[in-house]
């Protein structure tokens, strides 16, 4: 795993050092660093890993180079601002028992629920916008998805910038009108979503094959697109595929080991039938 510290934030870190916020600051990198290992750790357990973790002025992005189903992007997503709010919780509940803690975890406490509560707003690329967009993707085509999530974000920007001209008669707000800008800017940047690489290398499974795998036994049909295939794997079981052709008859077999080499030959695009036609005997082959 990589981690890439966008240079904004070695700007901010300054900004608030010379304020005499640095200890803000850290509680606030602690917490986005502690929502991306709740993501981290979802995403394991669904059979992907991340690969590349870029720490920006609004959080992190999470960057792999597998397309994540709907329904595993959904619960990925919600792991992060749900542990912010759980670490929260439970700081508020030491509080309770240990009132003098305050002063030195107010600071974390606070930080844990802006950075949880931020993420749940609907604009992408933040964990509520994925999540909207992962329930439209499952309804809709993915490409219409994207620009009803881009229209919600420009929209929401623009809310944001007129409450920060409306209230700058008062105090001027920077933070509501960075967040305006965010969130324009996020509606009109190329895709940049959140995506994975299958937890499955030959290394990590030979690991886990030291203890007995439970095999799991799936039927696919010959035009199931390969990503999709590749989120069916299980951390936790060895899986064998058997493939259906349009007739409902049996027209080959491959494994999980097979399934790898073959997605490291032709990428993930590709649907088994075009696989199985390509004549990969070693990566698919008939029975």
């Amino acid at each position: 795993m990589r981690i890439y510290i966008s240079p904004i934030m070695f700007v901010m870190a300054l900004y608030f050092v010379a304020m005499g916020m640095a200890y803000e600051f850290c509680c606030s990198l602690a917490a986005v660093l502690l929502h991306e290992c709740a993501h981290a750790r979802v995403a394991k357990k669904l059979g992907y890993e991340l690969n590349v973790i870029k720490l920006m002025p609004y959080g992190a992005a999470l960057c792999g180079n597998v397309q994540l189903k709907p329904k595993h992007e959904v619960f990925i997503a919600v792991a992060g601002p749900v542990f912010n709010i759980f670490v929260a919780v439970v700081i508020a509940a030491v509080w309770w028992v240990l009132p003098s803690s305050y002063m030195f975890t107010q600071a974390f406490c606070y930080g844990n629920i802006y950075i949880g509560l931020f993420n749940l707003l609907p604009v992408y690329p933040l964990d509520g916008g994925r999540v909207m967009l992962a329930l439209l993707s499952g309804k809709i085509k993915r490409g219409k998805a994207y620009t009803i999530m881009r229209i919600v974000s420009a929209v929401c920007g623009t809310v944001a910038i007129a409450l920060f001209v409306l209230f700058s008669v008062h105090a001027l707000n920077l933070c509501l009108l960075s967040v305006g800008l965010f969130m324009i800017v996020s509606a009109f940047i190329p895709d940049g979503r959140a995506k994975y690489r299958a937890l499955f290398a030959v290394g990590n499974r030979m690991e886990m094959l030291k203890s007995p795998l439970e095999v799991k036994l799936y039927a696919v049909s010959r035009h199931a697109v390969i990503a999709d295939v590749c989120a069916m794997l299980d951390p936790d079981r060895y899986s064998e595929f058997t493939v259906i052709d349009d007739n409902m008859n049996e027209c080959g077999r491959f494994t999980e080991t097979q399934l790898i080499a073959a997605v490291k030959q032709h990428g993930y695009g590709k649907n088994v039938g075009n696989v199985f036609e390509l004549g990969i005997k070693t990566n698919l082959k008939k029975e």
